[in-house]
């Protein structure tokens, strides 16, 4: 009897041993939570059926074919499952939905490894390849000679140059990239970029626009003779109006450098209004 124990206290501490190591071996889990509503904004009561094929985790342990029933209670979802994604061979898992005693949708699921809690979204896929099949990109960089194309497209648009700013007139420099052009807010811009104050003589000079400019003159019927302040240059750019009405060069009207005649039935009449407008 003493041996007989002794045997079976042996016999028994090699059961709780190799029973020990097992737990110690389990396959590590990812959480996923979230909560699942309905089209119509209601949450979703029902249950998911949750199946996989056989496969190895990612520290050997033996997960074979079989499946789960997950009750999901007021739109609330949370599963621990063994990842997928690092499996051996590639695994996934087929998840149906089912309410009302039928099945209501059917999704597939790639489970990555995660020390945090994963949504949904995180490990929905659009469905098997082969039996085999990754979780998305989560946060993954996608570099620019992945996406056909891309490269040669951001090479046809110009960049920004070193002198490139918000809230300013914008010019192509001698690379072809975009430059701030820099100067005081009332100053013109010329063709090359640089600025400076408009009108000024030497090589910052540009034009002056005169804007509704009433030119001397006597506005009683038979005078047909005003002069501007300045000589219209080019001569092309005077617009002359008449309350309102452009008048047409060579018919209403004569320019001679500073000095506007008007041609016979065209002559203002008391209480009109000539206005002009041009560059000099």
């Amino acid at each position: 009897m003493p041996g007989s124990k002794r045997w079976v206290m042996s016999a028994l501490a090699l059961v709780l041993a190799i029973g020990g190591s097992t737990v110690v071996a389990a396959p590590p889990l990812t959480l996923i939570s979230d909560v699942l509503y309905k089209a119509d904004g209601t949450r979703f009561d029902g249950v998911a059926f949750i199946e996989w094929k056989s496969f190895d985790a990612s520290d050997t342990s033996n997960v074979p074919m079989q499946s789960i029933t997950l009750r999901i209670t007021y739109g609330v979802v949370r599963v621990q499952l063994v990842p997928t994604t690092n499996a051996t061979p590639g695994a996934y898992y087929r998840v149906r939905y089912n309410s009302n005693g039928r099945t209501q949708f059917t999704e597939y699921w790639a489970v990555p490894p995660s020390n945090t809690g994963l949504r949904l979204r995180d490990v929905r896929i659009q469905g098997p390849l082969g039996g085999n099949s990754t979780a998305p990109p989560v946060n993954t960089a996608i570099l620019i000679p992945d996406v056909s194309g891309l490269r040669e497209e951001l090479d046809a648009r110009p960049i920004k140059g070193v002198g490139f700013s918000i809230s300013r007139v914008a010019m192509i420099n001698e690379t072809g990239a975009l430059e701030g052009v820099l100067g005081n807010l009332g100053d013109c811009v010329k063709v090359d970029g640089t600025s400076g104050a408009c009108g000024t003589g030497g090589s910052g000079s540009g034009p002056v626009f005169v804007d509704a400019e009433m030119p001397t003159g006597a506005v009683d019927g038979s005078n047909n003779f005003f002069t501007l302040s300045g000589s219209p240059s080019p001569s092309v750019s005077l617009q002359v109006f008449r309350n309102g009405i452009l008048q047409r060069s060579g018919v209403d009207y004569s320019l001679t450098g500073a000095t506007v005649t008007f041609l016979s039935g065209a002559i203002p009449q008391s209480g009109d209004v000539v206005q002009t407008y041009y560059r000099k």
